[in-house]
């Protein structure tokens, strides 16, 4: 059986449960308990994380939501954009020492207003982490986009993180973009 690598923050923690119901029959779906949180924090960790999962076949991924955070008004976002580039080059260049196939997921998009996070923001650090992503020949989740069809329904009251429907939303999407990759066809 395939293994499947899950890496990303409390978005990614809240629909990988039924990512792995969904690919049961096909993948070992594995991800750190950890929240992977910003891009440095998961530079910092990707090893590990890497070591636990046990040589996995395809990696699934994002940073992002805690990178364009403001901690306060004050002092702007947490992870300039040239840094967060730079994170995530360093943390693409872990992964691909696996072997594995990967797939970005792009940064979902908050409920707004949102005292901390602007969906303008968010846009931005994806645009110009999109264009890393084909740079480098890495596959692509647009979960943004599917989250972006109804924030109302996907979005859950604290304006961050997602519903129940949002959970199973994304997590048919992730489910359906990793089966479909040619490794699963063979």
């Amino acid at each position: 059986m395939k293994k499947v690598l899950l890496l990303g923050d409390s978005i990614r923690i809240s629909y990988m449960p039924l990512v792995k119901e969904k690919l049961a029959d096909i993948a070992e779906v594995t991800g750190p308990a950890d929240n992977c949180r910003f891009s440095a924090y998961t530079l910092w960790n990707v090893n590990a994380w890497i070591r636990e999962a046990g040589n996995p076949d395809v990696i699934h991924w994002n940073n992002g939501i805690w990178d364009v955070f403001h901690l306060a008004p004050e002092t702007g976002i947490f992870t300039p954009l040239e840094y967060y580039l730079y994170n995530l080059k360093r943390i693409l260049v872990q992964l691909r020492k696996t072997g594995a196939v990967i797939l970005w997921a792009t940064t979902t998009p908050v409920w707004t207003p949102h005292p901390n996070l602007d969906n303008g923001e968010i846009d931005a650090y994806n645009r110009k982490a999109l264009q890393l992503m084909q740079q480098e020949g890495i596959g692509v989740n647009d979960l943004n986009a599917r989250v972006k069809q109804d924030p109302a329904a996907f979005i859950s009251a604290d304006r961050l993180h997602l519903s129940e429907e949002g959970k199973e939303v994304c997590a048919i999407q992730v489910a359906e973009r990793i089966r479909n990759l040619p490794l699963f066809k063979e």
